[in-house]
C-alpha cells in the first residue's frame, strides 16, 4: 500500500517534518488507515543509510529491512491475543535502558494501542515521559477514545481518516461488486483487508444477517429481539463480533436522518463499549432494542 497515494496529505505533513528534521519521540496514529505504513515509512527515515533531504530512500539495507520487520532497532508490538500485556512493554523496558545495535536510535511502533493493559499503559508512559535513551514510539489506533488520556497528553496525534472512495475503486478494479465494494470499503483498513473481507463467503452471510436485523429494528423491534439468537452462531469470534456492530452501524447509517433510525443508532454505539467493556454479545445487541422499547 503507498502511502503517498492513500494519505497524501499527512504524507505531505512528514515529508516537511522530516526535511526540518522536527520529528517527535511519541506519535498517536488514531484511524488505523496507513498508520502502519506511515510509522514504517518513518523509521526508514530515521534509519535509511542514503537518505535525500531526510526522506528514505527506501532500498538501502536498512529500509529493506525495516520494510521486512527485520531490523535490530526496531521493535513491533502487537496483542498477545486480546491484549498487549505489560510483560510486552516491560521487556521494551529492558531495551530502552541500552543503546540500539545499528546505531544510537531505537523505533517502537505498538499496533493496537488501545489493547494495551492499563498497567502496560501506565509502564510505557514513563518511557515517554523520561525515555532512557534516543527511543521514537508510534502507537496505532483504530479508537483513540480507548487510550489513556495520559497516553494522549503526551503524544502528537495524526488522525488517519479512512479512504473509502480508494478502497472501494479498488475493489471495483478487482472484479468485486459495487455494492459489496460500498460497504467492505467502510470497514476495512487496507486493501488487502479489503479484498479478503470482500471474497470471504462468511462476510456476505453477516451483511445478510446484520442487514435483516437493522430492518427489523426499525420495522418490528420485538421480532428483532427474537432474531438475535439466529447471529450467534454466526459471530462467535469477537473479531467477528465487532464486524457486526460496524455493519449495523452502517445499515443504521444509511436511513439517517430518520429519527428512530438517529436513536437506534445512538443505542449501537453505545452496546458497542458495553461490548468492549466484555458485556457478552448477544447482551449487548438486547440492550438497543431492549432499551429502545422502553423509550420510544
Amino acid at each position: 500500500m503507498n502511502i503517498k497515494e492513500i494519505q497524501p496529505e499527512i504524507y505531505h505533513r512528514f515529508e516537511i517534518i522530516l526535511q526540518k528534521n522536527k520529528l517527535s519521540h511519541a506519535y498517536l496514529f488514531s484511524g488505523g488507515f496507513g498508520s502502519l505504513e506511515m510509522a514504517i515509512w518513518l523509521t526508514q527515515a530515521l534509519f535509511c543509510d542514503d537518505p535525500s533531504n531526510n526522506l528514505p530512500c527506501g532500498i538501502c539495507r536498512s529500509c529493506r529491512l525495516v520494510a521486512e520487520n527485520d531490523f535490530a532497532d526496531m521493535h513491533l508490538v502487537e496483542p498477545d491475543g486480546q491484549t498487549i500485556k505489560t510483560d510486552q512493554i516491560r521487556a521494551l523496558q529492558t531495551t530502552f535502558s541500552q543503546s540500539g545495535f545499528e546505531s544510537a536510535r531505537q523505533v517502537v511502533i505498538i499496533n493496537g494501542a488501545e489493547k494495551m493493559h492499563v498497567n502496560a499503559a501506565n509502564a510505557l508512559l514513563k518511557s515517554i515521559e523520561e525515555p532512557e535513551s534516543d527511543i521514537y514510539i508510534f502507537l496505532l489506533t483504530e479508537n483513540e477514545n480507548l487510550v489513556l488520556d495520559t497516553i494522549k497528553s503526551r503524544s502528537q496525534i495524526f488522525n488517519f481518516p479512512r479512504q473509502s472512495e480508494y478502497l472501494k475503486e479498488y475493489l471495483v478494479g478487482q472484479g468485486i461488486l459495487p455494492n459489496v465494494a460500498t460497504i467492505v470499503s467502510k470497514l476495512a483498513t487496507s486493501p488487502e483487508d479489503a479484498l479478503n473481507m470482500a471474497q470471504d463467503s462468511w462476510f456476505e452471510d453477516a451483511c445478510r444477517l446484520i442487514k435483516k436485523l437493522s430492518q427489523l429494528i426499525l420495522e418490528q423491534p420485538a421480532d428483532s429481539y427474537l432474531f438475535i439468537p439466529n447471529l450467534l452462531g454466526r459471530f462467535k469470534e469477537k473479531s467477528q463480533q465487532k464486524i457486526a456492530f460496524s455493519l449495523l452501524q452502517i445499515y443504521l447509517s444509511d436511513k439517517l436522518p430518520d429519527k428512530k433510525a438517529s436513536s437506534f443508532l445512538e443505542r449501537t454505539f453505545k452496546a458497542q463499549r458495553m461490548w468492549s467493556s466484555n458485556v457478552n454479545f448477544q447482551s449487548s445487541l438486547e440492550f438497543i432494542i431492549l432499551d429502545g422499547m422502553v423509550n420510544k
